[in-house]
Protein backbone atom coordinates (compact mmCIF):
# COMPACT_ATOMS: atom_id res chain seq x y z
CA UNK A 1 0.00 0.00 0.00
CA UNK A 2 1.20 3.73 -0.33
CA UNK A 3 2.24 5.65 2.48
CA UNK A 4 0.03 8.26 2.33
CA UNK A 5 1.86 10.55 5.39
CA UNK A 6 5.12 9.96 2.73
CA UNK A 7 6.19 12.47 0.04
CA UNK A 8 9.28 10.67 -0.48
CA UNK A 9 10.51 10.53 -4.22
CA UNK A 10 8.36 13.76 -4.76
CA UNK A 11 9.73 17.24 -5.41
CA UNK A 12 7.26 20.14 -4.16
CA UNK A 13 7.24 23.95 -5.23
CA UNK A 14 6.09 26.31 -2.81
CA UNK A 15 5.77 30.31 -3.44
CA UNK A 16 5.67 32.91 -1.11
CA UNK A 17 8.36 29.87 1.03
CA UNK A 18 10.38 32.62 2.79
CA UNK A 19 8.29 32.99 5.98
CA UNK A 20 5.14 32.13 7.38
CA UNK A 21 2.83 29.57 5.97
CA UNK A 22 4.83 29.49 3.27
CA UNK A 23 8.01 28.36 5.47
CA UNK A 24 5.89 25.98 7.55
CA UNK A 25 3.79 24.21 4.37
CA UNK A 26 7.25 23.97 3.12
CA UNK A 27 9.36 22.51 6.07
CA UNK A 28 6.10 19.99 6.78
CA UNK A 29 6.88 18.42 3.36
CA UNK A 30 10.79 17.96 4.11
CA UNK A 31 9.71 16.39 6.95
CA UNK A 32 7.51 14.01 5.05
CA UNK A 33 10.29 13.21 2.52
CA UNK A 34 9.71 15.59 -0.08
CA UNK A 35 12.15 17.89 -1.94
CA UNK A 36 11.36 21.41 -1.62
CA UNK A 37 12.33 23.99 -3.92
CA UNK A 38 11.63 27.92 -1.90
CA UNK A 39 10.37 30.40 -3.88
CA UNK A 40 10.13 34.10 -2.56
CA UNK A 41 10.47 37.65 -4.17
CA UNK A 42 12.47 38.82 -0.60
CA UNK A 43 15.84 38.86 -0.24
CA UNK A 44 18.44 36.22 0.57
CA UNK A 45 18.64 38.78 4.42
CA UNK A 46 14.59 37.96 5.06
CA UNK A 47 14.69 34.34 4.86
CA UNK A 48 13.53 32.62 8.21
CA UNK A 49 13.12 29.27 6.17
CA UNK A 50 16.01 27.05 6.86
CA UNK A 51 15.82 24.71 4.92
CA UNK A 52 18.96 23.52 3.19
CA UNK A 53 20.71 20.97 0.67
CA UNK A 54 18.95 18.69 -0.87
CA UNK A 55 16.49 21.49 -0.82
CA UNK A 56 16.73 24.73 -2.74
CA UNK A 57 16.07 28.38 -2.96
CA UNK A 58 14.52 30.71 -6.04
CA UNK A 59 13.81 33.85 -6.74
CA UNK A 60 10.20 34.27 -8.60
CA UNK A 61 8.34 37.74 -9.44
CA UNK A 62 4.77 35.63 -9.58
CA UNK A 63 3.28 39.03 -11.30
CA UNK A 64 6.08 37.83 -14.47
CA UNK A 65 4.99 35.33 -16.37
CA UNK A 66 8.55 34.97 -17.73
CA UNK A 67 9.81 34.62 -14.18
CA UNK A 68 7.43 31.55 -13.36
CA UNK A 69 8.37 29.72 -16.28
CA UNK A 70 11.97 30.41 -15.49
CA UNK A 71 11.41 29.12 -11.78
CA UNK A 72 9.84 25.58 -13.50
CA UNK A 73 12.52 25.15 -15.63
CA UNK A 74 15.15 25.94 -12.85
CA UNK A 75 13.75 23.63 -10.78
CA UNK A 76 13.74 20.96 -12.58
CA UNK A 77 16.95 21.04 -14.20
CA UNK A 78 18.11 21.00 -10.01
CA UNK A 79 15.96 18.10 -9.14
CA UNK A 80 14.75 16.30 -12.59
CA UNK A 81 10.88 16.71 -12.06
CA UNK A 82 7.78 18.54 -10.21
CA UNK A 83 4.65 16.55 -8.40
CA UNK A 84 3.22 19.17 -6.65
CA UNK A 85 2.94 22.83 -6.72
CA UNK A 86 1.98 25.10 -3.70
CA UNK A 87 1.08 28.54 -4.87
CA UNK A 88 1.24 30.63 -1.45
CA UNK A 89 2.36 34.23 -2.96
CA UNK A 90 0.09 36.36 -1.46
CA UNK A 91 0.07 39.80 -0.12
CA UNK A 92 -2.86 42.00 1.66
CA UNK A 93 -3.41 46.19 1.45
CA UNK A 94 -6.19 47.14 3.67
CA UNK A 95 -8.00 50.21 3.82
CA UNK A 96 -11.75 51.37 2.80
CA UNK A 97 -12.86 50.27 -0.76
CA UNK A 98 -13.65 54.10 -1.67
CA UNK A 99 -10.47 55.09 -1.20
CA UNK A 100 -8.03 52.05 -2.19
CA UNK A 101 -5.26 53.49 -4.51
CA UNK A 102 -4.97 52.06 -7.62
CA UNK A 103 -1.51 50.91 -7.43
CA UNK A 104 -2.59 48.40 -3.90
CA UNK A 105 -5.43 47.46 -5.68
CA UNK A 106 -3.34 46.26 -8.79
CA UNK A 107 -0.57 45.14 -6.58
CA UNK A 108 -2.99 42.66 -4.95
CA UNK A 109 -4.74 40.78 -7.90
CA UNK A 110 -1.09 40.59 -9.75
CA UNK A 111 0.29 38.47 -6.76
CA UNK A 112 -2.43 37.18 -5.14
CA UNK A 113 -4.46 35.66 -8.76
CA UNK A 114 -2.47 36.43 -11.56
CA UNK A 115 0.49 35.20 -9.54
CA UNK A 116 -1.41 31.91 -8.80
CA UNK A 117 -2.30 31.39 -12.40
CA UNK A 118 0.45 32.60 -14.10
CA UNK A 119 2.86 29.73 -11.68
CA UNK A 120 -0.16 27.35 -12.21
CA UNK A 121 0.19 27.82 -16.02
CA UNK A 122 3.84 27.36 -15.84
CA UNK A 123 3.87 24.05 -13.60
CA UNK A 124 1.35 22.35 -15.81
CA UNK A 125 3.91 20.81 -18.44
CA UNK A 126 5.95 19.17 -15.95
CA UNK A 127 2.64 18.31 -13.74
CA UNK A 128 1.22 16.33 -16.47
CA UNK A 129 3.85 14.49 -17.04
CA UNK A 130 3.85 13.57 -13.16
CA UNK A 131 -0.08 13.05 -13.10
CA UNK A 132 0.82 15.99 -9.96
CA UNK A 133 -1.35 17.87 -7.74
CA UNK A 134 -1.60 22.08 -6.92
CA UNK A 135 -3.06 23.55 -4.05
CA UNK A 136 -3.99 27.31 -3.93
CA UNK A 137 -3.66 29.40 -0.99
CA UNK A 138 -7.40 31.39 -0.64
CA UNK A 139 -8.92 32.49 2.26
CA UNK A 140 -12.66 32.80 4.35
CA UNK A 141 -11.98 36.55 3.25
CA UNK A 142 -12.91 35.21 -0.40
CA UNK A 143 -15.54 33.40 0.85
CA UNK A 144 -17.62 36.19 3.32
CA UNK A 145 -16.93 40.04 2.93
CA UNK A 146 -14.31 41.44 5.04
CA UNK A 147 -14.08 45.24 5.70
CA UNK A 148 -11.40 46.88 4.52
CA UNK A 149 -9.48 44.14 2.12
CA UNK A 150 -11.81 44.44 -1.40
CA UNK A 151 -8.44 43.87 -3.11
CA UNK A 152 -7.61 40.87 -0.86
CA UNK A 153 -10.76 39.31 -0.86
CA UNK A 154 -11.43 39.52 -4.41
CA UNK A 155 -8.23 38.09 -5.76
CA UNK A 156 -8.72 35.21 -3.00
CA UNK A 157 -12.27 34.32 -4.42
CA UNK A 158 -10.76 34.37 -7.30
CA UNK A 159 -7.80 31.86 -6.52
CA UNK A 160 -10.52 29.23 -5.18
CA UNK A 161 -12.58 29.38 -8.17
CA UNK A 162 -9.56 28.76 -9.96
CA UNK A 163 -8.87 25.86 -8.54
CA UNK A 164 -12.37 24.89 -10.30
CA UNK A 165 -11.84 25.90 -13.80
CA UNK A 166 -8.07 24.11 -13.80
CA UNK A 167 -9.34 21.22 -11.93
CA UNK A 168 -11.95 20.88 -14.48
CA UNK A 169 -9.62 21.39 -17.71
CA UNK A 170 -6.64 19.14 -16.45
CA UNK A 171 -8.45 16.47 -14.90
CA UNK A 172 -8.15 14.81 -18.23
CA UNK A 173 -4.34 15.17 -17.65
CA UNK A 174 -4.44 13.52 -14.60
CA UNK A 175 -3.67 16.59 -12.51
CA UNK A 176 -5.75 17.47 -9.47
CA UNK A 177 -6.15 21.27 -8.08
CA UNK A 178 -7.44 22.18 -4.87
CA UNK A 179 -7.66 24.98 -2.85
CA UNK A 180 -7.23 25.74 1.14
CA UNK A 181 -9.21 28.74 3.01
CA UNK A 182 -7.91 29.39 6.41
CA UNK A 183 -9.56 32.17 8.54
CA UNK A 184 -6.82 34.39 10.53
CA UNK A 185 -3.79 32.82 11.04
CA UNK A 186 -0.94 34.00 13.10
CA UNK A 187 2.14 35.23 10.26
CA UNK A 188 3.72 38.80 9.91
CA UNK A 189 0.81 39.51 7.38
CA UNK A 190 -1.87 39.01 10.37
CA UNK A 191 0.73 40.97 12.70
CA UNK A 192 -0.83 44.44 13.02
CA UNK A 193 -4.24 42.91 13.46
CA UNK A 194 -2.84 40.93 16.48
CA UNK A 195 -2.66 43.72 18.13
CA UNK A 196 -5.97 45.09 18.11
CA UNK A 197 -7.98 44.51 21.02
CA UNK A 198 -11.25 45.31 19.18
CA UNK A 199 -10.97 43.47 15.64
CA UNK A 200 -9.40 40.34 17.49
CA UNK A 201 -12.42 40.26 19.86
CA UNK A 202 -15.02 40.51 16.61
CA UNK A 203 -12.76 38.34 14.54
CA UNK A 204 -12.39 35.27 17.44
CA UNK A 205 -16.46 35.92 18.23
CA UNK A 206 -16.94 34.51 14.34
CA UNK A 207 -14.70 31.62 15.26
CA UNK A 208 -17.18 28.63 16.51
CA UNK A 209 -13.91 26.63 17.71
CA UNK A 210 -12.67 29.99 19.56
CA UNK A 211 -9.16 29.87 18.37
CA UNK A 212 -7.20 31.03 15.24
CA UNK A 213 -5.87 28.29 12.80
CA UNK A 214 -1.54 27.74 13.21
CA UNK A 215 0.32 27.54 10.52
CA UNK A 216 0.68 23.95 11.25
CA UNK A 217 -2.77 23.75 10.55
CA UNK A 218 -2.78 25.30 7.16
CA UNK A 219 0.38 22.99 6.12
CA UNK A 220 -1.29 19.51 7.42
CA UNK A 221 -4.34 20.57 5.11
CA UNK A 222 -2.57 21.72 1.93
CA UNK A 223 -0.54 17.86 2.61
CA UNK A 224 -3.24 16.37 2.86
CA UNK A 225 -4.97 17.74 -0.34
CA UNK A 226 -1.21 16.81 -2.42
CA UNK A 227 -1.44 13.34 -1.26
CA UNK A 228 -2.74 10.09 -2.51
CA UNK A 229 -5.33 10.49 0.60
CA UNK A 230 -7.07 13.21 -1.48
CA UNK A 231 -6.93 11.23 -5.01
CA UNK A 232 -10.57 11.54 -5.63
CA UNK A 233 -10.22 15.15 -4.43
CA UNK A 234 -10.01 18.31 -7.35
CA UNK A 235 -11.44 21.54 -7.92
CA UNK A 236 -12.42 22.00 -3.86
CA UNK A 237 -12.09 24.31 -0.97
CA UNK A 238 -11.30 22.91 2.43
CA UNK A 239 -12.14 26.05 5.25
CA UNK A 240 -9.67 25.87 8.14
CA UNK A 241 -11.67 28.08 10.10
CA UNK A 242 -12.72 26.42 13.10
CA UNK A 243 -16.59 27.18 11.36
CA UNK A 244 -16.84 30.55 10.19
CA UNK A 245 -18.06 29.51 7.09
CA UNK A 246 -20.82 27.02 8.25
CA UNK A 247 -22.98 30.35 9.74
Amino acid sequence: MVDSHSFSGKVALVTGAARGIGATIAKTLAERGAIVANADLLPESEWTNELGQPHSRHFVDVRSRESCFDLIAKVVAEHGRLDCLVNNAGIVRRGKASEVSEKDFTDVIDINLNGTFFMSQAAYPELKKSKGSIVHLGSTSGHSAVHNTVGYSVSKAGVMFMAKALAFEWASDGIRVNAVGPTIVPSDMTAPLLTNDEYMKDKMASIPLGRMASQEDVAESVLFLLSPSAGMVTGQTIFIDGGVTIH
